[in-house]
């Protein structure tokens, strides 16, 4: 670690720190990118297989938090993938940040029902990201979506998406309303 590029914090410390400061204060370079094995840095020429997996995720487990935040800015697609479940929230906002993260990551992580509010703020907050329609259903769909993020989505979406927003048990009764709303309006 370069203590001159990026400030060194205890893990205790990182927990009280902003989740934003902290990644703003961040810095990679390529001594950092040395640090980790290619295989994670790297995209690899085929596909990885379970074990290969399995042991990318027990070497992941073993780095501290600040190495899992520059892995996560420099990683892979299947570190990314791997990182995004981490329980501090920092390293899923970190891999937003990762400058090779793609719209198809982006749509996975919308997905995910147990991915912090926060990075499905900041997906909503990238203007790009929000352009794609796919995107947009997800973070609806989303029960982890804040409400009045979600309503401002809604006039956005086709009819056959508010029907079945309606009818979706997981999210608040609020949204399904309002999406039957709408369509009784659009329908005239």
């Amino acid at each position: 670690m370069d203590s001159k590029d990026t400030p060194s914090y205890s893990e205790s410390e990182l927990l009280s720190v902003d989740a934003e400061d902290l990644l703003e204060k961040t810095k990679v370079t390529e001594a950092d990118a040395a640090q980790f094995s290619q295989d994670m840095i790297l995209e690899p020429a085929q596909e990885y297989t379970p074990a290969r997996r399995e042991s990318l995720a027990q070497m992941i487990a073993k780095m501290s938090l600040p190495q899992k935040i520059r892995l996560a800015l420099l990683g892979n697609q299947e570190v990314r993938a791997l990182l995004i479940h981490e329980a501090n929230k920092v390293v899923p906002l970190a891999i937003l940040r990762n400058a090779r993260v793609t719209e198809n990551e982006i749509l996975t992580f919308a997905q995910l029902k147990n991915i912090p509010e926060e990075v499905l703020l900041t997906i909503v907050r990238h203007k790009n990201w929000i352009k794609n329609y796919f995107i947009k259903v997800a973070l609806v769909t989303n029960p982890r979506t804040p409400l009045s993020t979600a309503l401002k989505f809604l006039d956005h979406l086709h009819d056959k998406d508010l029907q079945q927003l309606r009818k979706n048990r997981n999210v608040s009764s609020v949204l399904a309303q309002s999406a039957a709303r709408l369509l009784i309006k659009r329908m005239g």
